[in-house]
């Protein structure tokens, strides 16, 4: 195999928080601090959970679901040459990722952990607190953020923890520089544990541009080699003879109804948010944003493909009817209470801005009085990361275009999206907590294939009954790759982009 040689520059939309502590991060900062880090489960290129890209060569279950044990691969080294052992796992999963300043995605999904134990440098021992046949899944590269760090990288604080020196990992590409707002640097691990994924490139440079046309026009000058752009391009890419390249699955575009748990605003009522979906010709907005095979129409958000636990296969997307969503708004005696539109482009979803856009001129049209907020993602991740919630009473309801990853075991979706902080969840973004809080404390009873199948179906079901979100896509990750690019292999779902598999063209 030849030594990595040359610069792979990657575009992206944004930085993000612009961190390197993964405790103070979020899903949507892997874009850059992924590729240092290796997670725990590794996820095939086809999508399903395997040893192959994780640092757990095997893992088992116990009878009763409660007891995971892990045999970690050997021989495996940070990036300064220092072992990576089992107690590493203890650090990550029951330290840092759990102390009082972690904010990542997944991190309150820890919480279901009793106690995680090393009964020896290469073995594991995770206990939980309750039954979860699919809880390895979120320390997965497809299901969560969770990524395996250094104890001896970090020292307590007061408040929880913080880096000693540079960020290290035992990931395929090791960190070199990052200047905020400006670029990251990193290099390739020539010592990587998986040598069929060391880096064709020495070193790879991401930068930043919020600018769709910039992106897209640095691969055309030869500027970068690869630009993460908005699904529209693609089509504009391809007649300037460029490649494009897709991550299959690697988000859902779900218009979300937030805050309305609170019984003050009208989305609490089913009819008011039916109004909201009847109201919004979603079909044409799918294909104005999407061209083919950018995307494909979806019914749920939770269940957007048949390999989702509990997907339906004769459920159907909600249609069009602006004569419905008029009646609707009669009955609730709807007076123009304003429809908060918060409008926040993401890497998962650069083509929020224009969506709302869209959906803004659709509700309006119907009668909704809106108000649209352009606002960058850091600063909008508060409003539903923190305790409380920020979610004024004085909106009729409060909308944001949500990328979540596909994630088909379901349950991870559910714990950070649906239900209440209470019970383990994060965004909370259902109408009836107490209800769906109940449902999920039987749900994570089941340990059984069929039962659970059956539970979750049965919960699809309701779901898409109650109007509780209104999905657009479950869409792909577009790459416009330049004449340097040969190949791409990411995994399916989620961000296991693994942009070590760039390869060169010879």
């Amino acid at each position: 195999m030849a030594a990595p040689a040359g610069t792979l520059t990657v575009v992206v939309p944004n930085f993000g928080r612009e961190l390197l502590d993964l405790g103070k991060t979020s899903t949507q900062d892997l874009q850059y601090t992924g590729h240092i880090n290796d997670p725990l489960i590794g996820t095939a290129p086809d999508g399903s959970l395997a040893p192959g890209r994780g640092l757990a060569e095997s893992w088992t279950m116990s009878e009763d679901a409660k007891t995971y044990t892990l045999k970690l691969r050997q021989g495996v080294k940070w990036h300064d040459g220092k072992p990576f052992t089992s107690d590493d796992v203890v650090f990550s999963l029951t330290e840092r990722f759990i102390a009082k300043d972690a904010i990542c995605t997944f991190c309150r999904l820890l919480q279901s952990i009793e106690s995680v134990k090393a009964p020896d440098p290469h073995t594991v021992v995770i206990q939980l607190k309750s039954p979860d046949p699919l809880y390895l899944a979120i320390l997965s590269a497809r299901d969560g953020d969770i990524r395996m760090l250094a104890r001896h990288n970090y020292r307590a604080t007061p408040e929880g923890f913080e880096l000693v020196g540079d960020p290290i990992g035992t990931g395929p590409w090791k960190y070199s520089s990052f200047s905020r707002g400006v670029e990251m640097t990193l290099s390739a691990n020539a010592d990587y544990w998986d040598k069929a994924r060391i880096p064709d490139f020495a070193s790879m440079r991401i930068v930043p541009r919020s600018q769709p046309s910039t992106r897209l026009s640095m691969v055309r000058s030869g500027e970068a080699d690869m630009a993460f752009v908005d699904p529209r391009q693609a089509d504009d890419a391809r007649a300037a003879g460029l490649n494009v390249m897709t991550a299959k699955g690697a988000a859902i575009a779900s218009l979300e109804f937030y805050g309305c748990y609170q019984q003050e605003m009208l989305c609490h009522k089913q009819d008011f948010r039916e109004a909201l979906v009847r109201a919004i010709d979603m079909p044409t907005i799918f294909k104005h944003i999407y061209p083919k095979g950018t995307a494909q129409p979806i019914s749920s958000a939770y269940w957007p493909v048949d390999q989702s636990i509990g997907f339906d296969p004769n459920q159907k997307p909600y249609a069009y009817d602006p004569k419905r969503a008029a009646e609707l708004l009669k009955k609730v005696g709807y007076k123009g209470t304003t429809v908060k539109i918060w409008s926040v482009r993401t890497v998962s979803i650069p083509e929020a801005p224009e969506i709302m856009e869209l959906v803004d001129g659709y509700l309006r049209a119907a009668g909704f009085k809106t108000e649209v907020t352009p606002m960058e993602f850091g600063a909008f991740r508060p409003r539903y990361a923190s305790t409380p919630q920020r979610w004024e009473t004085q909106y009729a309801a409060h909308l944001y275009l949500n990328a979540p990853g596909v994630r088909p075991t379901v349950l991870p979706n559910l714990r950070v999206a649906v239900i209440g902080q209470d019970v383990g969840g994060l965004i909370q973004g259902y109408w009836d907590l107490p209800g769906i809080n109940q449902e999920w404390k039987k749900l994570i009873t089941l340990h059984k294939a069929d039962e659970l199948e059956t539970a979750l179906r049965a919960l699809n079901k309701k779901m898409h009954s109650e109007f509780i979100n209104h999905p657009v896509a479950m869409k792909s990750q577009v790459a416009v790759v330049g004449k340097r690019v040969e190949s791409w292999t990411p995994s399916l779902y989620g961000f296991a982009w693994h942009l070590e598999t760039v390869k060169q063209r010879k």
